[in-house]
């Protein structure tokens, strides 16, 4: 009888442990932060994460954009409320179809400026815009102010741009450039090429290395070929193909600012 009742006590007390170990086994481990298939705890006070690809305008505050024309002759003024956000410069453009696209660089101006007097080349009306640019790259855009045709013609009109010499010649090997800029201080001058005119060359500059090879292996490419700060001076660039035409752009910006374009301008055999 005592051997049978420590059998049948020593069966129950391992039947319960084996119970009790599958119990065990059987529970769902708990989820930790920051572990894959956990979920993070959160908090009122986290601060939200920014996307990549945040909107890079500044926020529009109260801010004007006035267009004065005198002739040949525009005069703007601009006020804008950017919160005491830093500014790094300030550009403007205009356009002669009131088309963003189509825009020209007129000027970059300091980050104190609150005006600008620009000079048109004709009588016709043109659009103006102004962006405000920061230091870490965001901005404000203001415009378009929209300046109206001159009734008066332009006969009175000159071009300052015709004060900037330029004569391009070339061999079947190389290009000779050459300029004389009146005297005035100069940020820098920037030349391109391309084997035929092209509107808005200095704009295609940063997607030509995208584009692909066009006729005579890859002369269809808007290329640098020489920058300078010096006001007269003479460059000569090696050609790639003497059956191929090349045009020239000249972009000179000024201390004060303006900027002024010259070109398309061929490059012309010396026999021609």
């Amino acid at each position: 009888m005592n051997i049978t009742m420590k059998k049948l006590f020593f069966i129950v007390t391992t039947l319960s442990i084996g119970v009790a170990f599958i119990a065990s086994c059987s529970k769902e481990p708990e989820k930790k932060a920051g572990k894959k298939g956990g979920k993070a705890p959160t908090s009122a006070n986290a601060p939200a994460k920014t996307p990549a690809n945040a909107n890079a305008r500044l926020p529009a505050g109260k801010s004007s954009l006035s267009a004065f024309r005198n002739g040949q002759y525009v005069t703007l003024g601009w006020q804008a409320d950017l919160g005491g956000v830093e500014l790094k410069k300030i550009e403007i453009t205009r356009s002669s179809t009131g088309k963003a696209n189509h825009r020209k660089g007129v000027a970059t101006l300091k980050p104190d400026a609150t005006s600008y007097k620009d000079y048109l080349p004709d009588e016709n009306a043109y659009s103006y815009w102004v962006r405000l640019v920061t230091v870490d790259g965001k901005f404000q855009e203001l415009g378009p102010a929209r300046v109206e045709i001159d009734k008066t013609g332009a006969a009175t009109y000159i071009k300052p741009e015709d004060k900037y010499k330029i004569s391009i010649t070339r061999t079947d090997n190389m290009a000779t450039l050459k300029w004389d800029f009146p005297e005035d201080e100069y940020v820098g001058i920037k030349i391109i090429r391309a084997p035929h005119p092209v509107s808005g060359p200095f704009n295609r500059m940063k997607v030509t290395a995208q584009t692909g090879k066009g006729k005579n292996g890859g002369q269809g490419w808007v290329i640098p070929v020489v920058s300078s700060k010096e006001r007269t001076s003479q460059y000569t660039d090696p050609l790639g193909n003497p059956n191929s035409e090349y045009w020239y752009w000249f972009r000179i910006t000024l201390k004060s600012g303006a900027i002024v374009d010259r070109g398309p301008i061929k490059a012309e055999y010396v026999n021609q």
